[in-house]
């Protein structure tokens, strides 16, 4: 009978410990779930300030642009094309007279305008009164659509091969 007595006090105390046990897991499991939760939410909240940071940039860089595209002035030149890499870019201009010239910066027009910079989608020239401004771009006729059936000089390519199965060895 004592043998029994023991028995069920050592079950007794395992099935109370296999309970703690189950409990602390659950706990356990929660705060995990709670804490991926506010890693989740944290890293959240950096991307939306990193959002802000840029919008507030680009803000700023197209009030900058927009102050200089309002400069541009009846009679200035106006950039028919941009081309080049990097630091060695090229631009060609309609002057007022109708006539074109080709640029890169450091040149000087005949109406005294130096050519400050020139980016691919901008051109910065410094008037004689050192003022800084962006030309503005030419209008063009209605821009051409693209028609497919319009035989072009392009390359013909053969068409794709049939992807084939990988085979290891």
């Amino acid at each position: 009978m004592r043998n029994y007595l023991n028995y069920a006090l050592c079950a007794t105390v395992l099935l109370a410990g296999i309970a703690h046990a189950e409990n602390a897991s659950s706990d356990l499991t929660k705060i995990e779930a709670e804490t991926l939760l506010l890693k989740a939410r944290e890293k959240q909240l950096d991307v939306q300030a990193k959002i802000v940071a840029k919008q507030s940039e680009i803000a700023s860089k197209q009030a900058e642009t927009d102050r200089l595209a309002q400069s541009a002035v009846v009679g200035n030149p106006v950039i028919l094309s941009i081309e080049g890499l990097g630091a060695r870019m090229f631009a060609t201009l309609r002057m007022e007279n109708g006539t074109s010239v080709d640029i890169q910066p450091g040149d000087v027009l005949s109406n005294g305008m130096k050519i400050v910079s020139i980016r691919p989608n901008e051109v910065i020239i410094e008037t004689d009164r050192n003022k800084r401004m962006r030309l503005a771009v030419a209008s063009h006729s209605a821009p051409v659509a693209f028609d497919p059936a319009y035989p072009g000089t392009g390359l013909h390519l053969p068409p794709l091969a049939p992807p084939t199965a990988f085979k290891g060895n």
